[in-house]
């Protein structure tokens, strides 16, 4: 078939295309930017969505803390947060979608880990972290949101791949890898991402327990597990409402038969200088507080006991030993005969107070400096 003079191989290929129903679209139509006429039908994909709990508050709770961070990121991004939020946030960088997800999300740990398979997980329930790029930071987002949207983006050594970790009785989950895509096809209308997704535990609605109080005039809310391992909330106006509509109690006062709240905030203070979990072990910190609490109370002991006590020793030998020998031989060279006798009970009279006054428990002392 003979080509028009005015034709060339890009416009020869849609018209041969068109006859065999079969061809590839051209380079401009997959550089073309503008959505495609039928853009109003959704695009098919063939990954089954991740199962999110049918409890209609709790997945609105869930989709308001995804879009309250959502927020965050943005105002993060225009450094209008600088110095306001948690430091724990920004402790670790790289890390710090995983450093909010600990701090917002108390007890929420991906170190007991189930099935992983290849998932669509809805955007409005996955925290993504936002303030690196978005929409206006790429040349062709139409062109990146179907790609970075595929189902391929699931398999498992696949270029630019994702993958989620997801909180299955909360419903919430977070990108491990493809952090910055999330609020990028959030942007561009995607409703889901194709992710290898990993199912995580959570504490049952009654295991937790949250608690306000007052310590120095600052009020805080604290988050129980199991009645013993206690944790801080950074952000209870987000961790608050996420709980409650999980079925966690609204915050009730501090039971009086636990430890004050005053030396419970000083053990969590102790518990964030540290590298580990910021918890407190409710259980060790009673433990803690009655063997100090015995180390105050008063009793009997000799000063060999104090350790923190050190006797001067060169004194010590000079006035109980050497003393004693310079009587006894200036009295056998005095009055040999009948003084020595006086002065070797001298002798062992400096000996034996000695000896007394170190080993016997004579004084007072608190049990916490007794070694």
């Amino acid at each position: 078939m003979s080509l028009p003079s005015d034709a060339t191989p890009e416009a020869a290929v849609p018209a041969a295309t068109d006859a065999a129903g079969t061809g590839l679209p051209t380079v401009e139509a997959l550089m073309d930017e503008r959505p495609p006429a039928d853009a109003d039908a959704p695009p098919r994909y063939r990954l089954p969505q991740a199962a999110v709990p049918p409890d209609i508050m709790l997945q609105a709770a869930v989709a308001r803390l995804v879009e309250q961070k959502e927020r965050i990121d943005r105002l993060a991004r225009e450094g209008l947060l600088d110095g306001l939020f948690p430091a724990e946030w920004s402790a670790v960088p790289g890390n710090e979608l995983r450093a909010f997800v600990a701090s917002v999300v108390p007890f929420a740990s991906d170190s007991v880990r189930g099935e992983t398979i290849a998932a669509r997980v809805p955007l409005k329930y996955l925290l993504g972290q936002s303030h690196r790029w978005g929409r206006d930071d790429v040349a062709e987002p139409h062109s990146l949101s179907a790609f970075l949207a595929s189902d391929e983006r699931a398999g498992a050594g696949a270029a630019d791949a994702a993958e989620v970790m997801l909180l299955g009785p909360l419903g919430l989950g977070w990108a491990q890898v493809g952090r910055s895509r999330v609020g990028f096809l959030r942007a561009m209308g995607v409703e889901s991402l194709a992710a290898r997704v990993t199912a995580l535990p959570y504490p049952a609605p009654e295991q937790l327990a949250l608690y306000h109080v007052t310590v120095a005039g600052a009020a805080q809310v604290w988050c129980v597990l199991d009645n013993r391992r206690l944790r801080a909330l950074s952000a209870p106006s987000l961790t608050v409402p996420l709980l409650t509509a999980y079925g966690v109690a609204a915050p009730q006062a501090w039971p009086a038969q636990w430890p004050d709240p005053v030396e419970v905030d000083a053990e969590v203070g102790v518990a964030r200088a540290g590298k580990g979990a910021h918890e407190v072990d409710l259980v060790r910190l009673v433990d803690k507080i009655q063997r100090s609490r015995a180390g105050e109370a008063w009793s009997s002991a000799s000063l060999m006991q104090l350790h923190t006590w050190v006797p001067r020793w060169r004194f010590f030998l000079a006035s109980f030993i050497g003393l004693p020998a310079a009587l006894l031989l200036i009295a056998a060279l005095a009055l040999p005969g009948r003084i020595e006798a006086a002065a070797v009970a001298a002798a062992l009279g400096f000996a034996g107070g000695a000896i007394a006054a170190l080993a016997a428990p004579w004084i007072y002392a608190r049990r916490k400096f007794l070694s």
